[in-house]
């Protein structure tokens, strides 16, 4: 209450078209406590289903064990993917109708939606509830390189060590620092591998 009474609404209020509270109980209770009757708000359709799913599953997890920061990274990731397809989608339908003419659209309502930077902040916001999206972004790059079957197979070990890290409470700038030696390192072998093949094969291959 205090901080919404001196700064205002730093980030508002995510309602469904049909006004189901998506995000931002505790700010709603805030506000109505301070005796305000209107409030800015994000109108948000088509993801509301999916948000939600990802919402709840981080206040379950919240409610009875904290997130690691791997899973946060996570979490954040597909909440930022959500994000993104649904500006994409709103964008698409803005060519064809405007909120004058459509005042149920799921445009914003009195805010920007975000796009670019801003959908990973407020991904951010709405995952950690601080604006750590730097972080969450190295998390990520470390998770897909763990995943990917065209990393070798010493950088994919590496990045798997880094999340077990992390989440032990190690420093992400580290391991983001040492994931970047250990491809650098793979790239180098790979070339002096190449660089090794003998003329000599070469040439009896091609004399065949």
């Amino acid at each position: 209450m205090t901080s919404v009474e001196r700064d205002g609404l730093l980030q508002p209020i995510t309602i469904t078209p049909d006004g189901m509270l998506i995000c931002g109980a505790r700010r709603l209770a805030a506000i109505r406590r301070i005796g305000w009757k209107t409030v800015n708000v994000w109108v948000r359709s088509g993801l509301s289903t999916r948000l939600g799913q990802l919402l709840a599953e981080r206040d379950d997890n919240l409610l009875h064990k904290p997130l690691t920061r791997t899973e946060e990274a996570t979490l954040y990731s597909e909440v930022k993917a959500v994000m993104a397809e649904d500006a994409a989608r709103r964008q698409e339908a803005s060519r064809f109708t405007s909120n004058e003419e459509n005042p149920r659209s799921d445009g914003a309502a009195t805010v920007a939606a975000p796009s670019g930077g801003d959908t990973r902040k407020q991904a951010a916001l709405l995952v950690t509830g601080r604006n750590a999206y730097t972080s969450l972004e190295r998390i990520n790059e470390l998770q897909r390189l763990a995943d990917d079957d065209a990393q070798p197979g010493d950088v994919r070990t590496r990045a798997r060590a880094e999340l077990e890290g992390i989440d032990e409470g190690g420093s992400i700038t580290g391991a983001q620092q040492r994931i970047h030696a250990a491809r650098a390192l793979a790239e180098l072998d790979a070339l002096a591998n190449d660089s090794a093949q003998p003329d000599g094969i070469r040439d009896s291959a091609a004399s065949r």
